[in-house]
């Protein structure tokens, strides 16, 4: 059997003592309270409890800051957006009726914005609009501005799930102009657009995180439900199942992932119900098992050193 400690301190480490041979002061001294002692339930570690309970709390909070700035965060810096892509609109619309006298009148307002913005999508008139923009000898070159304009404020008012004849209809397209000029011209800080995945992201941070913060308090609860015991008379371990297990059922205690607190107990033939298995124990979890564990394992060497 391997002997390596589950921490640094080896101080729980009992030396296999011969069931014939008497306990020496040093020995006795040395076996934890809680060895001599039946226990009907093991409490939990508080170690792991604090940072189960830490780690939880912290994924779930940031899952909390994602359906934030999903609902309210982001939909606002979106909207704030999506107003001055519009004041930007409008001075364009402005501008453009030098070249097409009451465009600015008449074709500000979008009846079908949803089509619109396919419209204005297209390679072709993407390509078209953005070569006459800023060709000066271009007969339209004031009105593809306008359509470039208006393409970037329908794309802002589709990710704030705005695309709406609602929100594209303008009554007085002078009146709001001015509103939208007095608004945006006393602000130092302008607004920062949103891409097409800042908002679904957070919805995905949020699932995500909330998923496995309730995988986590899901855990937590199962581990508060498992009962280990101890009886310190017969040094029965019973272990969640319920199976119990005496020093003389013990074949092998492998500890092979000792250093993650996992501890594997090899039952042998002697076992009324799991003869020949294996039973996988996390000692982290819950207090005292580790040192019931050691101390089994330390009457089952002795026992085996008896018979040699």
């Amino acid at each position: 059997m391997s002997d390596t400690p589950n921490t640094p301190d080896d101080t729980t480490k009992q030396d296999s003592v011969p069931e014939s041979a008497p306990a020496s002061a040093e020995s006795t001294e040395s076996t934890p309270e809680h060895v001599t002692e039946s226990c009907a339930k093991a409490p939990l570690n508080p170690k792991w409890t604090i940072k189960l309970s830490i780690i939880t709390f912290f994924v779930i909070g940031f899952g909390g800051l994602g359906l934030y700035d999903a609902v309210i965060k982001y939909p606002a810096r979106g909207e704030r957006f999506a107003d001055w892509a519009k004041w930007q609109y409008l001075d364009a619309a402005k501008v453009a009726g030098t070249e097409d006298f009451g465009v600015f009148e008449r074709k500000t307002s979008v009846a079908d914005p949803v089509k619109e913005l396919a419209r204005l999508q297209d390679d072709e008139t993407k390509r078209r609009n953005a070569s006459d923009a800023v060709n000066q000898s271009s007969s339209r070159r004031l009105r593809a501005s306008m359509y470039n304009a208006r393409l970037e404020w329908l794309k802002a008012l589709k990710i704030v799930s705005w695309l709406t004849p609602e929100h594209t209809t303008i009554e007085d397209p002078a009146e709001e102009l001015e509103q939208l000029t007095a608004k945006w011209t006393s602000t130092n800080s302008l607004p920062e657009p949103l891409k097409n995945y800042d908002i679904p992201s957070q919805w995905l941070i949020m699932i995500l995180c909330w998923g496995i913060g309730g995988w986590m308090l899901l855990n937590i609860i199962k581990v508060i439900g498992q009962k280990f015991s101890w009886d310190a008379e017969t040094m029965t371990l019973t272990v969640p199942g319920p199976i119990s297990i005496t020093p003389e059922h013990l074949e092998e205690v492998d500890k092979r992932k000792w250093d993650k607190f996992i501890v594997f107990l090899k039952l042998n033939d002697s076992h009324p119900t799991h003869g020949g298995k294996e039973i996988k124990v996390d000692t982290y979890q819950h207090a005292l098992v580790e040192d019931w564990i050691l101390a089994m394992e330390a009457k089952a060497l002795g026992s085996q050193q008896d018979g040699e």
